[in-house]
């Protein structure tokens, strides 16, 4: 790409191929997840843009065995990848009709065994993929497949690499030909995948000496997408796996919906597997991983490496990843140069600008009069905003509708600030306590005007929690404006560019939630739900319960239906579930459930996790699973609960 613009175009894995050799930044917890060295079944468990689809198909044969990799460690070979992702209209067909669901289970393992078998073949093609690789490895001439297998099938099966490939392809094809017509009796003859599979394997073990000691590590992608008895028969395999052939599955949050096998037993963690969360282990260095992804985009669209602080073999280097973690001085220049192409402001420069823009400085001082008015005080608002205090005069429209301050005791506190004696500004913490919701209760009325406080790579960095697609779109909305390298040494975006970027962004993957499986619409009005809501508690003057973001729920527990939408809400990543944190009394209190902070910027809300919304059980009950008219009630309830002042009314419909 000569445009440097298009950097971040390509936000998906997808759009990258298989083969991601040379376009894949190994993430910092790489090495922790020991893939090439694991003999037991792992579980990778992850949301949306977490990474779990790149990582599998960098560890599968496309990649590691990639005709763009000019020299093969004898490392590649402990674990040949066969990755398949589980299509939900693909194995959705594999059900219903007059065919009972045991037939169907032989069916889809049928399928499963020409899939993985078709991906042994493609590894051995991949890895002999010249003539100089072949001269180096080769062998081929030595398997007999068709022996291997001829006892599992009726046919005369071909023994020659090339035409096995093509009798396995031709097997797939007459399957779905008979997915066309489900009704006929023409049913394909059906083979037992760890038999078949595992004789493929032995014979590839057994005669080609590269890969005597090879595991093949089968990773199934999307593995919530598979239907109940298609789980328990992968659950099956991993409870039975063992070297050579181990499975490997990767899902969203709450994807493994059964632990059942299709015996009488359940699949254990630890027993017969490992669980992985990707975004936990990302998240701790989520800062750097997120950075040096940012500068090795700019260098594959063609920006000299010179000009960034990065080097593109080292992040795709295995022995190089502590170095990355460990070393102080590159990850300070890193940060450093991100700053300064992503420039963000700190809290008090934001105040500044409240003062000196006539609309905003108008709008704190009426907000300051009101609160004084409130009081029955006879003050002056203009004796609680002082320019050299820009931080302290912000918060002074919060203190002064909290009915446990008076306006003089604020104006003292006020004045104590400014002649350098103690004060509750700085030494009470009323500033950190309240100046970010302040400042969002300045902007709060106008919807259409960026905050800076969504502008900056640290601020970029939150918003996307451990989404890197969430991070590339905010990157690719924002550098749109550099085009060659020759711009890049004096190149910043703008803080009103990169808070118009987070908020164009917010609205796409709020919009996006409409998409998220057979919920989606569901989940879209509970997203609107909780942003309003917690846009309800950011109006509230007195800025009493700050930043709100997540909520519980108390008293009384939900339904069934209710507990399967909170599921769904979580697998897609538009709640993040924790533990509970501090519970007043003894009482039943669900865990915490955090709104995906990308959606913030739309609702004028924070993106910091501040204080938690209690909701009762029946109210969590209609959010859950109300109708248009219980969303609005609900809303209404809480609007007259807090007492939100009367020009600060919300639209209570559901439209964007």
């Amino acid at each position: 790409m000569n445009n440097l613009g298009q950097a971040f175009v390509r936000n998906r894995t997808e759009e990258f191929g298989l083969d991601l050799w040379g376009t894949y930044v190994l993430p910092p917890y790489y090495e922790a997840l020991g893939l090439n060295e694991v003999g037991k079944s792992v579980v990778l468990e992850g949301g949306r843009g977490s990474g779990k689809t790149a990582l599998l198909r960098y560890v599968s044969y496309n990649s590691q065995f990639s005709s763009n990799r000019n020299d093969i460690p004898n490392s590649a070979f402990k674990n040949i990848g066969l990755y398949l992702k589980a299509d939900t209209q693909y194995f959705s067909a594999y059900s219903g009709g007059d065919i009972d669901e045991r037939k169907w289970q032989d069916i889809f393992e049928h399928s499963l065994c020409l899939a993985l078998t078709e991906q042994v073949v493609g590894a051995l093609t991949t890895l002999n993929c010249s003539v100089d690789r072949k001269a180096k490895y080769g062998q081929l001439e030595k398997l007999d497949l068709g022996g291997a297998v001829g006892g599992y099938s009726n046919e005369n099966i071909p023994s020659e690499l090339e035409k096995f490939e093509k009798w396995i392809r031709l097997r797939r094809q007459e399957l779905s030909r008979w997915f066309r017509n489900v009704e006929s009796n023409h049913l394909p003859e059906l083979f037992s995948l760890r038999e078949f599979l595992g004789a493929i394997i032995q014979e590839v073990r057994s005669n080609l000496t590269y890969m005597k000691d090879s595991i093949f590590a089968v990773y199934i992608d999307e593995y919530e997408n598979l239907l109940d008895y298609q789980q328990r028969f992968l659950n099956s395999l991993i409870k039975g796996g063992e070297p050579p052939l181990i499975f490997h599955v990767a899902m969203k949050p709450n994807g493994m919906r059964t632990r059942q096998t299709i015996g009488t037993e359940a699949i254990q963690e630890v027993a017969d597997f490992r669980k992985l969360s990707l975004d936990i282990l990302l998240e701790p260095e989520f800062e750097l991983f997120s950075a040096e992804l940012f500068f090795f985009r700019l260098v594959r669209a063609g920006l000299p490496e010179g000009l960034v602080p990065i080097n593109s073999e080292t992040l795709q280097d295995e022995s190089k990843i502590n170095d990355r973690l460990t070393n102080k001085s590159y990850r300070g220049r890193l940060i450093s140069e991100i700053n300064r192409i992503l420039p963000g402001l700190k809290y008090g420069e934001i105040a500044t600008i409240i003062l000196a823009d006539s609309v905003l400085s108008t709008r704190l001082k009426k907000l300051i009069g009101d609160g004084i008015r409130q009081q029955s005080s006879r003050l002056a608002a203009d004796k609680f905003i002082d320019k050299e205090y820009p931080e302290a005069s912000i918060v002074c429209a919060a203190l002064l509708h909290q009915s446990t301050k008076t306006a003089d005791e604020v104006l003292s506190q006020f004045e104590n600030l400014k002649n350098g004696r103690p004060s509750n500004f700085k030494d009470g913490d009323w500033v950190h306590h309240f100046l970010v919701g302040s400042i969002l209760l300045v902007y709060f009325p106008y919807r259409q005007r960026a905050c800076p406080l969504y502008a900056g790579f640290s601020a970029f960095r939150s918003l996307s929690k451990t989404n890197v697609r969430h991070f590339v779109e905010l990157c690719n909305l924002a550098t749109t404006g550099l085009r060659t390298a020759s711009e890049f040494a004096d190149f910043s975006v703008s803080i009103d560019t990169q808070a118009e970027a987070a908020l164009r962004v917010s609205r796409l993957f709020k919009n996006e939630v409409a998409g998220c499986g057979d919920f989606g619409n569901r989940l879209l009005a509970i997203v609107n739900v909780m942003g309003k809501l917690y846009r309800l508690s950011q109006g509230k003057p007195a800025q009493s319960e700050p930043e709100r973001t997540h909520f519980c729920v108390i008293n009384a527990a939900v339904t069934d239906e209710a507990e399967r939408v909170l599921s769904e809400a979580v697998k897609w990543s538009v709640f993040f579930i924790q533990d509970e944190s501090k519970v007043k009394g003894v009482r039943y209190e669900s865990n915490e459930y955090v709104l995906n902070p990308i959606f913030a910027p739309f609702f004028g809300i924070s993106y910091n996790k501040g204080r938690k919304l209690e909701m009762p059980g029946p109210q969590a009950e209609a959010m859950l699973t109300g109708t248009v008219q219980d969303y609005t009630n609900l809303l209404k309830t809480y609007e007259r609960a807090w007492a939100t002042s009367e020009d600060e009314q919300l639209t209570l419909g559901l439209e964007d």
